[in-house]
């Protein structure tokens, strides 16, 4: 009992602390479908006017979404001294299949950069909202959403990407399938199998990513990182691959989700900050 009133009183305080959710497609969507996608905006706790901002897509293998663990608490924590913004994206336990789910982070990019002033924009995500971060990298020049001619495609590509615990690939033995099945479908062609899988569609002008997985994860095998990690480096993208020997799978920020003695893995906010700071000079200013 003491713990759902604890967890209660967090849940009230993470939507507290966000304003209310945009509606990225409108009130009235040309999709019913479309109402699902929502943008949660966490505003700078310093009362900056930060011109650095990360939107946070939570897991769910496309079905569900972990929505406090894997967006509001993650959202929360990043928010010292930046705009953060969790992202609702449309998924398979809909009816929602692939393009719509990169309809919904391309179109939440776009928003950001115009309504925010935003300069140096980031994603994260978790699972296979990892999987979506990584669409956003690495097909920000395919035009999902319909940019008006004069538009430069650039516009859509994010300044980094942060890939937890991710789903990768659509083809190896070492798929999560329930994303797979979620993400196009029981009757799914080979075509888009390989349209998805990541590890053989990195855009060698992708922005720098980061790359954080466990060896212990018994949700989605860590080998869907080591094949990104592979294919990252041999098209030269910059990027980090922090892997850890414990730590599971969908911990978030959390080390208390971390059944293992050993907490590293949760610490990874501090590392990616350090990263970007040294080699870009992308400052998340978070300690």
């Amino acid at each position: 009992m003491k713990f759902l009133v604890v967890f209660l009183l967090m849940f009230i305080n993470f939507y507290a602390i966000a304003q209310k959710p945009i509606k990225l497609w409108g009130n009235k969507p040309d999709d019913y479908h479309k109402n699902k996608t929502k943008l949660f905006v966490y505003s700078p706790k310093s009362g900056d006017n930060s011109k650095t901002a990360i939107i946070f897509m939570p897991g769910g293998s496309y079905c569900y979404l972990s929505k406090q663990y894997e967006g509001h608490i993650p959202a929360e924590f990043f928010s010292k001294n930046i705009y953060t913004f969790v992202l609702y994206y449309r998924r398979g336990i809909h009816g929602n299949r692939y393009p719509t789910m990169i309809e919904d982070i391309q179109t939440a990019i776009l928003y950001v950069k115009e309504h925010f002033g935003i300069d140096t924009l980031g994603v994260c995500g978790f699972s296979a909202g990892g999987h979506l971060s990584g669409c956003a990298a690495f097909f920000y020049d395919k035009n999902y959403i319909n940019l008006p001619q004069n538009r430069d495609k650039k516009i859509l590509r994010p300044n980094f990407a942060v890939m937890c615990y991710p789903v990768v690939s659509m083809t190896r033995d070492f798929t999560h399938k329930k994303s797979r099945r979620n993400l196009l479908g029981q009757y799914r062609t080979t075509t888009a199998e390989n349209e998805m899988s990541l590890e053989k569609n990195v855009n060698p002008n992708s922005p720098p990513v980061y790359v954080l997985v466990c060896k212990d994860d018994p949700i989605v095998d860590y080998r869907n990182s080591l094949a990104l990690d592979s294919a990252l480096t041999q098209t030269q993208v910059p990027h980090y691959l922090d892997i850890n020997n414990f730590g599971g799978h969908g911990f978030g920020v959390s080390e208390k989700k971390i059944k293992n003695i050993d907490k590293t893995a949760a610490q990874w906010p501090y590392r990616l900050e350090a990263w970007l700071d040294e080699n870009f000079g992308i400052s998340l200013k978070i300690k």
